[in-house]
């Protein structure tokens, strides 16, 4: 019998792995975006994926290792990570392949989603991962190749619960800190993305790309923050 992937986790959380858990994801008001122009949205893709001029971004392979990138090839949708310069290259091509099938529409139909994923942990294990890097204090995450899949997974699930449920949990300053519940309708909250952010079958024609980045984490209040990207194209 195949092992659960919770057993599969707790595993790697016994061999060292961060022990994070999600808390809740975030949208915050300002978090749709339209993008207006193919350079734009060529621009974001290399940011996203770390290419191009972007790969200066990554110092360390290991850190690239924990984000989660969707890919497709062959027409084939699937979500994996890419430490190598040399795999995002290639999803890079593959996304921009789909979007040439795709055809996305600058015209307010083309829009990026960035959601605050929060991810708590225990006091203790947090100073474990506490570093001094260059004279400053930062903080070094390791996470195993089922953990990612995981809390990718389970961010996926909270945000489809969001939209079916209607909560809208928003992040105060900065977009990174604390989550808070909106008493505001999605349509106060998000005016013309009220219909997105319930993820409605009806506007979204397609995803053209999604990706979890791990290797930018943000700490503050004794909680873990990441970023959730999704670039829909809308009917």
């Amino acid at each position: 019998m195949a092992k659960s992937i919770e057993s599969l986790v707790e595993k790697e959380i016994q061999k060292g792995s961060t022990p994070l858990k999600l808390d809740s994801v975030m949208v915050p008001a300002e978090g749709f975006r339209d993008i207006d122009n193919r350079d734009r949205l060529i621009n974001i893709l290399q940011y996203l994926l770390r290419v191009r001029e972007h790969k200066k971004l990554i110092w360390n392979d290991t850190l690239s290792a924990n984000n989660v990138y969707m890919d497709v090839f062959l027409g084939k949708t699937d979500f994996h990570r890419a430490a190598l310069i040399t795999g995002r290259e290639e999803i890079y091509q593959h996304i921009n392949w789909y979007g040439g099938k795709l055809k996305p529409d600058y015209n307010g139909k083309t829009v990026i989603e960035t959601d605050v994923c929060a991810f708590s942990i225990a006091e203790d294990e947090l100073e474990k991962c506490k570093k001094t890097y260059d004279g400053k204090e930062a903080y070094s995450f390791y996470f195993g190749k089922y953990q990612i899949r995981s809390l990718y997974a389970d961010c996926l699930d909270y945000r489809k619960n969001m939209a079916r449920d209607e909560v809208t949990p928003h992040a105060t300053y900065a977009g990174t800190q604390q989550a808070a519940h909106d008493s505001k309708s999605p349509e106060a909250a998000y005016g013309k993305y009220s219909e997105l952010f319930r993820l409605n079958d009806d506007v979204i024609r397609a995803v053209l790309f999604q990706c979890l980045l791990l290797d930018d984490l943000k700490v503050e209040n004794g909680m873990v923050f990441a970023n959730l990207y999704t670039i829909y194209l809308l009917r």
